[in-house]
């Protein structure tokens, strides 16, 4: 075995103690920590190792000992050649994957929140066939095109997707349509595509391209979709054809696992409803499925969300003194407070600073009595609650969203110190 040295790569042999946040597994080797791409807590393995720093980066040449959570994976692109990037954990066993999750939290509110915390739980539920949305690259050369992933190892290598084993059938069976139509999109040698079926019909948000002339004959080509958004290069997004029996805002943002999501959703209900709150904040509200449900409840609710289309959606849903604001959070927050409780459920970026600095004002943002954050990303969660001084973490939840990614969806619920 060859010592490992700061300038040169090193065949090693090492074992991997655990899996790391973005998904990789952890091994150490002569005081250097080395992480490792499809590994699983458990493996003795052989890799080569490049320092970089003052962590090393591990490239698998053989597992020399498989752990008892290493299970052999399901999708064929998951494998060589396609190396497929969608999916980081295919290789470890489901039970494994989800207490990886939990201390995954756990750690990153003690290394980035500095906050010890209990492991949280977990639930989760079907672990395959549960995406009801899915983003593809789109390729093109000369008379071929093709839609897939990246190659986890390589961000340019995009393969033809035959089929996605998270992805629900509808929306890959949508995709191959949209794909035997691809003649009729904009022209462009790299354009991004997602299939999103989160109501009776499915929806395509288009990125990419200058013109689209052939627009008409693309929706003749395929007549199940209910509404089309197109991206242009260097503009907004817009809708250009809405079939749909219901004007639902299928271009914002919804969870893609919908079993999970609703347990989600009735456990964030729960928690904002256990404050017996009067007023409430639901920013980063989308369509407004929680104002809503908090407005029944008899909560006066201010549902804050940028996108126009989602708030003029969540708009109709909602009556006086409920309301919705089209803004960003920071710009609408401070009118919003006081507010008993605030529901903050950002993007995986999580909150501005300027968020976490109003709400953790003396007396917890003007009187607010309790905040529940849902995050879709530990780091930025952590780092948030971090912020959050005069605040401390009363309960703390994960639902696993994403199986076989190191993806992991976690409710935190605070309350001034």
């Amino acid at each position: 075995m060859s010592a490992v040295t700061p300038t040169t790569d090193a065949r090693v042999s090492l074992h991997v103690d655990s899996l790391a946040a973005g998904g990789d597994g952890v091994g150490r080797v002569d005081g250097l920590v080395v992480f490792t791409p499809r590994t699983a807590p458990g493996d003795r393995i052989g890799v080569t190792v490049a320092v970089e720093g003052r962590i090393g980066r591990g490239t698998l040449v053989e597992v020399e000992q498989p752990s008892a959570d290493r299970v052999v994976a399901t999708c064929a692109h998951y494998k060589s050649p396609d190396r497929c990037g969608g999916c980081q954990w295919q290789h470890v066993a489901i039970e494994a994957q989800r207490e990886a999750k939990r201390r995954m939290v756990q750690d990153a509110f003690a290394r980035i929140g500095r906050r010890t915390v209990d492991l949280p739980s977990i639930r989760g539920g079907a672990p395959w066939r549960y995406r009801r949305a899915l983003t593809l690259a789109i390729r093109r050369r000369g008379d071929r095109v093709w839609a897939g992933m990246r190659a986890h190892d390589d961000s340019e290598a995009v393969f033809a997707l035959d089929d996605c084993h998270i992805t629900e059938p509808r929306v890959v069976a949508t995709w191959r349509a949209i794909l035997a139509a691809a003649a009729h999109l904009p022209a462009g040698p790299r354009l991004r595509g997602t299939v999103r079926w989160l109501e009776a019909e499915p929806g395509f948000v288009l990125e990419g391209g200058e013109s689209w002339p052939a627009l008409d004959a693309f929706l003749a080509a395929v007549p199940s979709l209910g509404a089309v958004w197109w991206q242009a290069e260097g503009r907004r997004r817009r809708l250009v054809a809405d079939r749909r029996a219901a004007a639902v805002p299928a271009a914002s943002f919804a969870q893609v696992n919908a079993e999970v999501a609703v347990w989600l959703h009735e456990t964030v209900v729960s928690r904002v409803l256990a404050f017996a709150p009067a007023t409430a904040v639901d920013a980063y509200s989308g369509a407004g499925e929680t104002a809503a449900r908090l407005a029944a409840a008899g909560v006066a609710v201010t549902a804050i969300e940028l996108d126009d289309e989602a708030s003029a959606f969540a708009a109709s849903r909602l009556s006086a003194p409920s309301r919705a604001v089209a803004a960003t959070v920071e710009a609408a927050l401070p009118a919003a407070l006081p507010a008993d409780v605030v529901v903050l459920n950002p993007p995986r970026a999580g909150v501005s600073p300027s968020v976490t600095q109003w709400l953790a004002r003396p007396g917890g943002g003007g009187g607010t009595r309790g905040i529940v954050y849902v995050s879709c990303d530990p780091a930025t969660l952590a780092r948030d609650v971090g912020r959050l001084t005069g605040w401390r973490v009363a309960s703390l939840e994960c639902f696993d969203m994403f199986p076989q990614t190191a993806h992991v969806e976690t409710l935190c619920v605070l309350e001034p110190a």
